[in-house]
Order: structure tokens, then sequence, then C-alpha cells
């Protein structure tokens, strides 16, 4: 388990935090299968926690299609309304939340990734800590990319990213079923099950968790941009437990950090067909001597009060928050 409070230090004028003076700023890029079903319960989590401080930021330029009804989380009046706005809506008003969303356009770059955590004058309190979460629900390796050299950029973050494999169609969906091998159908009937998602920390300039990138390299080589990239790929389908799934996963991740501040994985493997799920722990992960070096740097810095200071200096005790 990594206790983040212990990463934060007096520079910013206060000791150790207690779990009620932070704010978690969340912005969910994608709104489809993982993100929809992801937004379902995040938003009632942060009914649930309710002395918990956040804000959420959903951010998809996608409207919402018929085919969309068979696995995401939208009804037939929501077809041809933007899917960012419609799951704001819907779930901040059934849970008396405010949640912001952007569908102007995709985000396509660190600036803009950087504009949509930016809201933060009417959230900050005195003596309060804002802290970012970056959760990544996208399909295309682009996207990613840009979450990921936006975590490289940023010196304090928390970057949560869902991914699924897509269903097996022999050459792409162009050839007919009445001529699949059996080995085809075979491997259609196996795919799409397995997905993961990896949780990487950044605090004060340290890499604590290694992101997406550096456990599961993104594949940039052909990477084009969403803006650009429809009817150049063929549609590759979804299956909707596994989008169901890599949402639950990503809430399990929610739910100890407005508990406890705390991150319990690194990674979390799974597959929706056998409910299976093989997690690495980020105690394992943070043996890795640079890792412990450098989180050990922070820790001791964050735990030393500035000399002649010590009066000002007061250790808080955590308080774990149970919904």
């Amino acid at each position: 388990m990594i206790k983040l409070s212990d990463y934060h230090t007096k520079s910013s004028g206060y000791g150790t935090p207690k779990v009620s003076n932070i704010l978690y700023y969340c912005v969910l890029l994608g709104c489809g299968g993982n993100g929809g079903y992801a937004v379902q319960r995040i938003t009632k989590m942060l009914y649930a926690f309710n002395n918990v401080r956040s804000f959420l930021m959903l951010a998809d330029p996608d409207t919402v299609e018929e085919k969309n009804l068979l696995r995401q989380p939208f009804i037939p009046s929501d077809i041809s309304k933007k899917k960012s706005e419609v799951l704001a809506k819907r779930y901040g008003s059934t849970y008396g939340l405010k949640i912001g969303s952007y569908s102007d356009s995709y985000v396509e770059s660190v600036e803009q990734l950087e504009s949509l955590f930016s809201h933060t004058d009417y959230l900050y309190e005195e003596g309060q800590i804002i802290q970012k979460v970056l959760i990544g629900a996208v399909d295309n390796d682009f996207s990613r990319k840009i979450m990921n050299d936006y975590f490289e950029k940023t010196d304090d973050i928390i970057y949560i990213d869902a991914g699924i494999e897509g269903v097996y169609l022999p050459e792409g969906g162009q050839k007919p079923e009445h001529l699949w091998s059996e080995e085809e159908k075979l491997e259609h009937l196996d795919s799409g099950y397995s997905g993961q998602v990896v949780v990487g920390v950044k605090k004060q300039g340290a890499v604590i968790l290694p992101p997406l990138d550096r456990v599961y390299p993104i594949d940039t080589k052909d990477a084009i941009p969403p803006s650009h990239s429809c009817g150049v790929e063929p549609y590759q389908p979804q299956r909707m437990i596994a989008n169901e799934m890599a949402a639950f996963q990503i809430t399990t991740i929610m739910n100890e950090l407005f508990a406890t501040n705390s991150i319990l994985v690194n990674v979390l493997n799974f597959n929706a067909r056998t409910s299976n799920c093989r997690p690495i722990y980020a105690e394992d992960v943070l043996t890795a001597p640079f890792v412990v070096e450098k989180a050990a740097s922070i820790t001791n810095s964050a735990n030393e009060p500035e000399k002649g200071d010590e009066d000002d200096f007061e250790e808080h005790d955590e308080e774990e928050v149970e919904e």
C-alpha cells in the first residue's frame, strides 16, 4: 500500500494532511464502453463518500449512436447527443454533484489536457491539497500517448488507464461468418474478454508507480488522432462484460483512494469471461531500488520539519473515511 499523504510536504504551508483536507480533481477521458460505466460507479461513490471533496470532469466529443445502446450506458433518447454531456447531466442531477463536461473536440495535446485541470478557483480552500487524478478510458494509442506525456510533464498526478482487447474478427470483419474456419470461430469466441488497468503515481516529480507506457509500451508508430480516424481503421467490437469489468477495476482503485488516500495496486490484469483478476501490488513495485530511493527521499523530506520551524509543524493522524 502506498499512502499518498506520506509524500505531501510542508513546502505548501501545511503538514501531512488528513484525507478530508484533500480535493480529488478527476478528469476522465472517454465516455464510451469503459468510461461510461466508470462514470456510473464513480459518481455513485462520490455521493457515498460525502465527506470527501471531489470534482469530476468528463471529456468526450462523440455523440451517442444507435449501435452504442448495445454495450454502453445510454438509452434511445440519448441518440445524437454528446456522450460526456449526457452523463454529466444525468449523474450530476441524480446525485446532486458538480460534474463538468468537455465536448468541443478530442483532447489531442498536452495543453488541452492541462486546461481540463485548470478549473480550480472555486474549488480551492485554504490548507487544502488538490490531487490530480487522470482516468483514461479511450480506445486508441494516440490519446494514451497524450495522457502519458502529460504524466511525464506533471510533478504530482495519479494516472489510471483502462484498456480491453477487441473481439477477433477474421480478416478484420471482411470475411463472412459462414466462411469462418473452426479455428477462427474458436478464436472469435475466446477473444474480447481480457484487459488491464494500470495505475501510475508521481509525487514531487518522482515516479512512485510506473504509468501505462512503462508497463505496456504504447505503440504510436501508426497512431492516428481520433479526429482523423473515422473510416481509416475497421471497427473492432468490444464485449459489454469486458467494459463492465474494466469499469469495476477502476472503481476499486477509486474506492481505496477516497477511503484512505492510498493506492494498493500498480497493475490489474483481468479476464471477464472467467472473472479472474491478477494484481501486481504497489508495494511489490515500490521495492525496485530506483523507486525506493526516490520514494524514501521524498518521504523523509515530508516528515522533517524545517529548521527553526518545529513549533509550527504538527503531525496529523490520517482519518479513514468509511463508505
